[in-house]
């Protein structure tokens, strides 16, 4: 079995002295002129978006530790943008980044088995190489402990992790998620997560568990609450950029030490070459304007994992 995965993620965290992770999130009517494919087909757009996610991998591995990959984008150019998907999960472990499989799965029994099963665990076919797995995949808790026993049991058994989703970052979101009169939805998922991820077999020496938690930064106090129920959870933090996110609304997310959270950008990164302060600066390469743009998102959180200076 591998390095437990909270593990895994806290050295690469302070090799790179950034709790950054770059979100690939591509949409192939967005990518670059040079990239656009130029037939309608399947298997021009997922050309597309896995030439687009090589160069964005190419581009960040020497700022951040790891990268999320959004199967959703890849998933609408049916089996051929499926199969780049794996694709660029082997190219981000070939560059020496993390992967995290943003898959958001969410079932029960035998449904939730195969899901852990081709997104998780060790591969049981001859022709599938493990590089293709992601090191840890984003899932729903809302089916309860059936839906997210086979991803742990994935993730113990093979040094990976998941992130349950506790506190979304959608503002519509908030219907359902403070719902529930003193204690919030989030609260009572956070509970849960923090059950579901306590047993000692669970926990690295790093003193984190595989299990880990999706939680955006709405608002401090609601954060300092979720960070306090949960305190051996890592936490995966959405809405920093694009979304209105600022550092320092992602700091409640981490613990005193700078330790356990890891703030996720997409658009703010991969798409930086639509924004005119870059274009001044670097004209028509978008390659430059995407380096430039992860330099700087991986300094800002960079300076929150510092807090405690250990990271």
């Amino acid at each position: 079995m591998r390095e437990h995965f909270a593990d895994r993620l806290t050295a690469a965290i302070r090799s790179k002295r950034t709790a950054a992770v770059v979100g690939l999130d591509p949409l192939f009517e967005r990518l670059p002129t040079e990239l656009r494919p130029q037939q309608a087909t399947t298997a021009a757009a997922a050309g597309a978006l896995e030439a687009f996610g090589r160069e964005v991998i190419d581009l960040v591995a020497a700022y951040v530790p790891a990268i999320k990959i959004n199967s959703a984008f890849f998933e609408a150019c049916y089996e051929a943008g499926v199969a780049a998907y794996y694709r660029l999960i082997e190219h981000a472990h070939l560059r020496g980044l993390l992967v995290i499989g943003d898959v958001k799965r969410g079932d029960i029994g035998p449904t939730a088995q195969l899901y852990a099963r081709g997104h998780l665990a060790q591969p049981e076919f001859s022709d599938v190489d493990a590089a293709r797995v992601a090191d840890a995949v984003t899932v729903s808790g809302y089916p309860g402990e059936g839906g997210v026993r086979a991803f742990i049991e994935a993730a113990r058994q093979t040094g990976r992790g998941l992130f349950v989703l506790v506190r979304p970052s959608d503002p519509g979101a908030d219907r359902v998620h403070e719902f529930g009169g003193p204690r919030k939805f989030y609260e009572h998922m956070a509970a849960l997560v923090h059950e579901w991820g306590a047993g000692p077999e669970l926990i690295g020496r790093c003193g984190l568990s595989c299990v880990g938690a999706v939680v955006a930064p709405k608002d401090a106090a609601g954060t300092r609450a979720l960070r306090d129920a949960m305190p051996h959870t890592v936490f995966l933090v959405p809405g920093y950029g694009a979304q209105g996110a600022s550092a320092a609304a992602c700091r409640p997310c981490f613990k005193p030490d700078g330790t356990a959270a890891i703030v996720s950008a997409s658009r703010s990164v991969i798409y930086a070459f639509e924004e005119q302060r870059y274009r001044e600066r670097f004209g028509d390469d978008w390659r430059a304007c995407v380096a430039a743009a992860c330099h700087e998102f991986a300094s800002d959180i960079g300076r929150l994992t510092a807090l405690g200076g250990t990271v």
